[in-house]
């Protein structure tokens, strides 16, 4: 984990700086999408200004991508560092649950190359009511 994302900042000239690993250890430690105000709460020795700018980068560079929760945006590690998958996400206690469906990937590209388009990158989020919830 660690030298994959030492050789990301190195093929973009950019320096993985303390802070940078530390928001990147939080993100690797848990297993859930993370709103700002969590990361910056789980990393108490970084400016809070610069877990936006970290996270803005890692966005920019791949390492993290966004996960919609309504109207605000959660950051999860992304490929290689976390496996490709979707979410399930109840409406009314915020619980995500992870998705992993070859189905779901064999349809994307059944759809794909029925309209003759190759697909960079999908997301599915499935909004609905958990078990508890129900």
């Amino acid at each position: 984990m660690e030298r994959e994302l030492e050789e990301i900042f190195i093929r973009q000239r950019l320096r993985l700086t303390k802070p940078r690993r530390i928001i990147f250890n939080v993100m690797h430690a848990t297993d859930t999408p993370l709103s700002i105000a969590a990361i910056a709460k789980l990393c108490p020795s970084v400016e809070r200004t610069s877990v936006y700018r970290t996270l803005e980068l890692f966005v920019q560079l791949g390492i993290v991508e966004t996960v919609a929760r309504g109207w605000k945006q959660q950051y999860e590690l992304a490929s290689p560092f976390n496996s490709h998958h979707h979410h399930l996400t109840c409406s009314l206690c915020g619980k995500v649950i992870d998705i992993y469906s070859k189905k779901f990937e064999m349809l994307v590209g059944a759809i794909s190359h029925e309209n003759q388009f190759v697909a960079q990158d999908h997301t599915l989020e499935i909004r609905g009511h958990c078990v508890v919830c129900r």
